[in-house]
């Protein structure tokens, strides 16, 4: 059988309620009494109920992280930043793969809701559609909930995102102040935010300079590099209409751009120039190194942890949207006006 606070009491000549104060509010036990029941609770290797304490503390430290896509590899420098913070908080950290899934998502919810999670951080874009992120709303009715790189209208939940728009516009201003008028947007899928966001921004640009954007300039695929290769083998089939220079709505997507773009013999940046979005880790590890819009993986992660861990607290903050600033990371994957 395993120890329980009886156990303890018993040995160590306490009640109960004396060993409970120990684990739960030290302060209030004698040093010489903590002494001895933490030396009974380590020789009798005690491993108190977490669920048991949550319900007696109202908090159980745990926090759920529901990412919408684990082969995206912008994710993985935010979850680091995430844990970083809530580890050094004493939180534990459930991560959950929704595959961009609505229903598989609320399948995961109702388990952290199960297991009493204090809080709940949703990372990446969110659907258009206002019927796929009703239950969110529903949800933060219940407790704390935070999101990751969008924002939901009309709510009040909490939400820490890059300025998408600006991030587009500085990476086609880039381009454009490199002499390209040919510039194409590679891109996700129509129905979600992050893309339009960034659509915006490119197409805001190109009007602020005097180009007209063409539709023929935009093509969406998945947003991986085998995307991002399709979308560019399709733009250098236009022949002379061929851009100069490619927008990829993620590092990713620009990664497979540079692989189209070598399959077909063109240097890079000699023959086309690309600019990526996200900054992830390995877009400096690539060659030429990729010129992106840096939003911060890694800051993200830990500023949302701390806001996360601040509403959970009960401290009122003055305001539910933070906007992280956008920055360009000018590398070798861009030179002037392309030879062709």
């Amino acid at each position: 059988m395993s120890t329980t606070i009886k156990d303890i009491a018993k040995m160590a000549n306490v009640s109960t309620a004396t060993v409970s104060r120990v684990l739960n509010s030290p302060n209030l036990v004698s040093e010489e009494k903590k002494e001895l029941i933490n030396k009974i609770i380590y020789e009798l290797n005690y491993q108190p109920n977490a669920l048991a304490r949550g319900l007696i503390k109202k908090e159980t430290k745990t926090v759920g992280v529901l990412i919408p896509d684990i082969d995206n590899l912008f994710y993985p420098a935010v979850v680091r930043g995430i844990e970083d913070v809530l580890g050094s908080k004493d939180y534990n950290v459930f991560i959950c793969n929704t595959d961009k899934d609505v229903e598989k998502e609320k399948k995961y919810i109702n388990t952290l809701l199960e297991k009493r999670v204090d809080g709940i951080i949703f990372m990446g874009t969110r659907p258009i559609a206002p019927e796929k992120n009703e239950h969110i709303i529903r949800l933060s009715n219940k407790l704390p909930v935070l999101l990751i790189n969008d924002f939901i209208s009309g709510s009040d939940i909490y939400s820490v995102l890059s300025d998408e728009v600006e991030g587009a516009y500085k990476a086609v201003k880039h381009l454009l102040d490199l002499g390209h008028r040919k510039i194409a947007y590679v891109t996700g899928e129509a129905d979600y935010t992050t893309y339009q966001n960034k659509q915006e921004g490119y197409e805001t640009a190109l009007r602020d300079y005097g180009v007209p954007s063409d539709p023929l300039y935009i093509v969406r695929d998945l947003p991986y590099p085998e995307g991002g290769q399709r979308a560019a083998a399709k733009l250098f089939d236009l022949g002379e209409n061929k851009p100069s220079a490619i927008f990829a709505a993620s590092d990713q997507m620009a990664m497979g751009v540079m692989k189209a773009a070598y399959e077909r013999g063109y240097r890079i940046p000699e023959d086309l120039s690309i600019v990526g979005y996200a900054n992830i880790p390995i877009s400096a590890d690539l060659f030429p190194g990729l010129t992106t819009v840096d939003q911060f993986p890694y800051e993200t992660g830990k500023f949302a942890s701390e806001t996360l861990t601040k509403i959970i607290s009960g401290q009122e903050l003055k305001q539910n949207k933070f906007i992280i600033k956008p920055q360009l990371v000018k590398r070798q994957s861009c030179t002037c006006t392309g030879m062709w």
